[in-house]
């Protein structure tokens, strides 16, 4: 009966070390994608500041849009056909 109460106690000993190991590791893993995406080295400046990527991508796109110079009647369309491929 004693074994069985040592079994039961190192099994869920196991069962807590592998789910922490686990969580760490996800988290890890989260940080290095933040690392290689440079979201780290942005937020290092104002760290409660967070922006996503898309917002990123869009603000690259909108500075190529404004060195076109594109006319109005240009932009509607653009914006058309962007709201279609929602």
């Amino acid at each position: 009966m004693v074994y069985l109460f040592y079994a039961a106690i190192a099994l869920i000993m196991g069962l807590v070390i592998f789910l922490t190991l686990r969580a760490i590791s996800s988290g890890l893993e989260a940080r290095s994608e933040l690392k290689r995406d440079g979201a780290i080295d942005k937020n290092k400046e104002d760290p409660y500041i967070f922006k996503s990527k898309v917002d990123d991508e869009n603000d690259k796109i909108l500075k190529k849009l404004k060195k076109k110079n594109l006319s109005p009647e240009d932009l509607k369309k653009m914006y058309e056909q962007i709201q279609k491929k929602k």
